[in-house]
């Protein structure tokens, strides 16, 4: 049940002025010569699956890249993988986009909204090129939402949310492509090696030339199946948990792709490029709040850092509050895109490169979803507060808040805070319910079987549905 109660003045104005005070900035140049881009995107990948957060994991690679970079303690993304790859291509919530639901199915006849102009489009027109390595999950019934027609100049990888990740196949269709056609020879080869492998060819393929590149690699680890070549078992003892081991061992092979952008040395494309790494949503995340699909923290807060010789003061942490539609403005100014669109997020990039600098965000939307009967689900952060309404009790079940937290003194949501302060939980509340307005509904058709890859030479194939 909704929270009601007393709800003063004073407070609401103070909130009000924070929110308006968080409006994006317009960009500016950051470096003379347009950077490299290089966004590393893994799949559930979890708080506690990290060696910064844990040391019996094996990833030198990355540890490397946090040693020498800046380590995000307080980077956020969205509960699910559609919506989070929505979100980082747009600069919008996914609320907006009507996205903020389940992912996109395997037959599902729709994508990612063509009313948008996606991240590398604009790169595309900043004179990048641009690459696109791995998992899409943003719509295939359409040639026109794939990513060679969203922006990329090259695509390698796949469609949907996960396949086997040897086969290259989801039921009864293979799902592998370089650029359009379908790509057979990559049967039998893991899908990691195959993206590491493809992205140090597009950085050697950039020595010598003086256009910039942005590239998305985005792993498939670790998503289930878990699967993973025997070798990098070996890096963890037998008698742990058998799936725990897969998907340690998964993490070390992800490591192992991205040690492929030392590739970037032997280029000389090193010294202007910029590397971003995070998950796409909660994975194991001991020992935060919840996990995957959830608004807590276990679900939302991400691993990751940036790693540029463009950075001051390295290494340090990053505490400032940073979220997954950042990246858009972020990148755009990076790139030296002189007007920032008006979306949902801001430019980072001096906070990120200046220790002295704070983070221009002060609050954000976890979530926001209108359609259930009777229930709004939602989660609003401002500061250190943080406000969760309709979302699953993880210790008590058919409870659905609210709660609030503070996160500061409590990062685990452990102390429900809305008896001790009911005056900023009620005007947390309407700051959420305020937008409401622009929820636009969920864009989630019933699946078509004319998309089932028996009608299209068992392969996972566009071309089945139309587009608005």
């Amino acid at each position: 049940m909704s929270f009601k109660g007393p709800c003063p003045v004073v407070t609401l104005a103070l909130l009000a002025l924070l929110w308006l005070s968080a409006v994006p900035a317009s960009a500016s140049a950051a470096a003379d010569s347009a950077p490299n881009i290089v966004f590393i995107l893994a799949d559930d990948l979890g708080w506690n699956d990290v060696s910064w957060h844990n040391d019996q994991v094996v990833s030198p690679n990355m540890q490397q890249l946090v040693d020498t970079g800046v380590q995000l303690e307080q980077s956020y993304v969205q509960p699910l993988c559609t919506p989070s790859r929505s979100a980082f291509l747009t600069g919008l919530y996914p609320f907006r986009l009507g996205r903020q639901g389940r992912p996109l199915g395997s037959q599902t006849p729709t994508g990612l909204s063509l009313n948008h102009t996606l991240l590398p489009e604009r790169l595309s027109r900043l004179g990048y090129s641009t690459h696109m390595i791995g998992k899409w999950h943003l719509g295939f019934c359409n040639w026109a939402y794939t990513p060679t027609e969203r922006g990329f100049d090259t695509q390698y990888g796949f469609m949907l949310g996960y396949e086997n990740h040897f086969k290259h196949t989801r039921q009864n269709g293979y799902d592998f492509r370089d650029q359009r056609e379908p790509d057979f020879t990559a049967s039998g080869t893991y899908s990691t090696h195959l993206f590491g492998d493809r992205a140090v060819r597009i950085i050697e393929e950039h020595q010598g030339s003086d256009q910039p590149f942005f590239l998305y690699l985005a792993l498939q680890n670790v998503h289930k199946p878990l699967e993973v070549p025997d070798e990098y078992l070996a890096h963890y003892p037998e008698d742990l948990d058998e799936d725990r081991r897969l998907l340690l061992g998964m993490v070390t092979a992800l490591d192992e792709a991205v040690g492929g952008c030392a590739a970037l040395k032997d280029t000389g494309r090193y010294d202007n490029t910029v590397i971003v790494f995070s998950s796409d949503n909660g994975g194991s995340n001991r020992p935060l709040r919840g996990n995957k699909g959830s608004m807590w923290e276990g679900g939302t807060r991400a691993a990751g850092f940036v790693h540029s010789p463009l950075l001051q003061e390295t290494p340090r942490v990053h505490s400032g509050l940073l979220h997954i539609t950042d990246w858009y403005n972020t990148l755009l100014a990076l790139a030296g895109e002189s007007f920032l669109p008006d979306n949902d997020g801001f430019n980072q990039w001096d906070s990120l490169v200046d220790p002295s600098v704070e983070s221009p965000r002060t609050t954000f939307i976890y979530n926001l979803d209108a359609e259930q009967e009777e229930i709004t689900l939602g989660a609003i952060r401002l500061r250190n507060h943080k406000f969760v309404m309709g979302e699953e009790n993880l210790v008590q079940e058919n409870e659905i808040g609210p709660w609030l937290f503070n996160l500061e003194d409590d990062p685990n949501e452990a102390v429900n805070l809305l008896e001790f302060e009911p005056e900023l939980a009620t005007a947390l509340e309407l700051m959420l319910l305020e937008e409401i307005p622009n929820v636009v509904p969920r864009d989630e058709p019933a699946n078509d079987p004319a998309g089932d890859p028996s009608n299209w030479d068992g392969v996972w194939t566009p071309g089945w549905c139309g587009v608005p």
